[in-house]
């Protein structure tokens, strides 16, 4: 989905940087935006129970939503450092495939961080659109068994992209859009019926938020 959407955030940021006219500094050197995330998950497992791989196993966990802000700043003309922080959201991890009999299998509270280098092809004007490149750190804040017992899930780091624009009602104050990918990836453990159980989890979220935007 994200190659999908890309593209289009994309496409307005070179044909405004191609305006040597419109390509101007920033008004202002800070800006803040504050939203709600929809968050999915890939949901992919890989399994193995006592050492041996469980055919056709696999996980679901309903979309999530999250309030989230950022805090940015310029750190020349049309680059900003930014870093996106939310409110850990707790989450249910339910077995699809092969474990879908055994329901929810665990719950986690996690809290996802972003931080990434954003280009800003304009920075007057009623549409400030932005890509962004960094990384994503993934902790997990607590763990609760299901029908697996003894869960641990590992944090992670991982690569992070990002695409959005701020849609500008004064010249400070504002809407905003803001896609982001990250290709979180994890370990979860623990047992079922007394085996040790192993799962190497692809998560890849994909948070997609709207909110307001100040510049500062």
């Amino acid at each position: 989905m994200i190659s999908k959407i890309l593209p289009w955030l994309a496409l307005p940021c070179l044909l405004m940087a191609a305006s040597p006219a419109m390509a101007q500094g920033p008004d202002a050197k800070w800006f803040a935006r504050g939203g709600v995330t929809r968050l999915k998950l890939v949901d992919k497992i890989t399994l193995t129970a006592g050492g041996a791989p469980v055919p056709g196993a696999d996980i679901h966990t309903p979309p999530h939503y999250t309030p989230t802000i950022q805090i940015g700043r310029f750190v020349a003309d049309h680059f900003a450092v930014a870093l996106t922080v939310g409110i850990p959201p707790h989450i249910k991890i339910y077995g699809t495939g092969t474990l879908q009999p055994f329901g929810r299998l665990a719950e986690t509270t996690y809290g996802p961080a972003v931080l990434t280098l954003q280009y800003h092809p304009v920075n007057t004007g009623p549409v400030r659109p932005y890509l962004g490149v960094g990384a994503a750190y993934m902790i997990i804040f607590s763990t609760k068994d299901g029908a697996f017992q003894n869960v641990r899930i590992k944090n992670d780091l991982s690569p992070a992209l990002e695409g959005g624009s701020d849609i500008m009602l004064s010249r400070r104050f504002g809407l905003f859009l803001d896609v982001k990918k990250a290709f979180l990836r994890t370990t979860a453990s623990g047992t079922f019926g007394g085996a040790p159980v192993v799962g190497k989890v692809k998560l890849d979220p994909l948070a997609l938020t709207a909110g307001a935007v100040v510049h500062f």
